[in-house]
């Protein structure tokens, strides 16, 4: 069975705890014991003194031991938690109150009795405990005396075995029945404490899985869902999470809305130029046609004729599948950009004396601005080139015979140089300038031309110039021309 994070820090809550509890009865019992040796160290304090000073035995210098022996029996009878010693100046153990088979060692360690009797060291003061080889016990001691003569000292246990015994078997019951006690209380009331806590820490948490599961289920489209406010700027590492779960779901249906539009325009676009492809196919195949079944019928001025126009119309569904083409390329991203330093004024030159028969067709006077130009551009020389045709084309398109087009470069302060084609044509309306560089978009003045052209024209051109990081702008006026304008990186030699 697994786990959920709350399960898991609870058991090991409860861990820490026990073994905390366990520490704190084991600190509890060294105390309970350390003092209760204290108190009845203190208290029977003078009791080896009290015997060695009212008793004749010990008074004489304790001379017969045997005597002295049947004296400590008689005692330990009356008092069974005291175990009597009588000892030489050296520690060796003379006589005593139990019963021989029990001793453990025939000698003491006289230093715990000296710093007994004379106050040297604070309680409990712990001596050897003849009947265990490393077992110290609380006791009671005296000197004894023969005249001026130590003789001895009267050992004095205060806890002796028997009491040891007795009081180890009732206090092992009721340390066992309190600690019992304590321990489901303790554990009952962490219980309950852990729950609380840890329902509070955890919300956050379980708040967040749930947004994820609705999120998912709602196909990862949050229009429809109210989704769990968090704390921006929060110390919670889990308001954190939840801040970045957030921005990944806008950014998720950012993503879903650009590929819906997207979707919505390559349909419409299929559409549009299924639509342009028909006209061109359809007057193909009616001309093909009708010189395949009346060839012999045809004059040769007509057969020329009709061949000339399945010739334009060719041209014409071949620039717009490779406009196509080309707007699918830019589009898909993987555009290979080769970046130069070049005169621009040369390249203008060089494009505009491409479009030399179509300028002269119009009689439309072209010009570049300055005419002698020293400017130096660092861009892709072919993708401009392309980018300044498009813009050309389409000046020369829309401006009526007689017209003007200027090529103008200005140099700005900030190592850029901006490119503007002007001409004075046709113009554009000014509520149709924003959607003019949308995909299969034809404004009315391209409408009312009777030149047939594709529109992918600017689109491509605002797509290569992206790629040129670059943007282009446009101002125009109906019926007194439009200026294109973009900038380009300057090199300052």
């Amino acid at each position: 069975m697994r786990l959920s994070l709350y399960h898991r820090l609870s058991l090991s809550l409860l861990v820490v705890f026990i073994v905390i509890i366990s520490v704190f009865f084991v600190w509890a019992e060294h105390l309970e014991q350390t003092t209760r040796y204290e108190s009845e160290q203190h208290l029977h304090l003078s009791l080896a003194a009290s015997l060695a000073r009212d008793n004749p035995l010990l008074q004489k210098g304790a001379y017969d031991h045997q005597a002295l022996k049947n004296l400590f029996h008689t005692l330990m009878v009356l008092g069974p938690a005291f175990e009597f010693y009588f000892v030489d100046p050296n520690g060796v153990i003379l006589t005593h109150s139990i019963t021989p088979s029990l001793i453990k060692r025939n000698r003491i360690d006289l230093k715990p009795l000296i710093q007994l009797t004379q106050n040297q060291a604070s309680l409990p003061i712990y001596g050897d405990d003849p009947q265990h080889e490393n077992r110290k016990k609380i006791f009671s001691a005296a000197p004894v005396f023969n005249g001026s003569e130590l003789i001895g000292y009267l050992y004095v246990i205060v806890t002796g075995e028997r009491y040891e015994s007795a009081y180890s078997r009732l206090d092992s019951d009721r340390q066992a029945e309190l600690s019992m006690v304590m321990l489901v209380g303790a554990l009952v009331f962490l219980f309950i404490v852990m729950l609380g806590i840890f329902y509070y820490f955890t919300r956050p948490l379980r708040c967040l899985i749930r947004d994820i599961q609705l999120l998912k289920n709602a196909g990862f489209d949050k229009s429809s869902l109210k989704l769990t406010p968090w704390m921006p700027n929060s110390s919670n590492e889990v308001h954190q999470l939840g801040i970045a779960f957030e921005e990944m779901v806008n950014q998720i249906n950012g993503q879903l809305n650009l590929l819906q539009q997207s979707d919505v325009k390559r349909r419409e676009l299929l559409a549009d130029i299924s639509h342009d492809l028909r006209t061109p196919l359809s007057s193909l195949q009616g001309y093909i046609e009708m010189i395949a079944h009346k060839g012999n019928e045809l004059t040769a001025q007509e057969r020329e004729k009709h061949i000339n126009t399945v010739l334009k119309n060719t041209l014409q569904l071949k620039l717009l599948i490779d406009q196509i083409f080309e707007l699918t390329h830019l589009e898909g991203g993987q555009v290979t950009l080769n970046f130069e330093t070049f005169n621009l004024a040369e390249l203008l030159y060089d494009i505009m004396a491409k479009f030399n028969l179509q300028t002269r067709a119009k009689n439309i006077d072209i010009s570049i601005k300055p005419s002698s130009s020293y400017t130096q551009v660092y861009s892709d020389i072919a993708k401009l080139e392309r980018v300044i045709s498009n813009l050309l084309e389409n000046a020369i398109r829309h401006t009526s015979e007689n017209g003007k087009i200027d090529l103008i470069i200005e140099e700005l302060n900030d190592n850029q140089c901006r490119l503007t084609i002007k001409d004075n044509g046709t113009g554009i309306k000014a509520d149709e300038l924003s959607y003019i560089f949308d995909t299969r978009y034809r404004a009315s003045n391209a409408i009312q031309d009777k030149n047939k052209h594709t529109g992918l024209g600017l689109a491509i051109t605002k797509k290569l110039l992206e790629l040129l990081k670059s943007d282009i702008k446009v101002q125009s006026t109906l019926g007194e021309g439009t200026a294109f304008s973009f900038n380009l990186r300057r090199v300052i030699p």
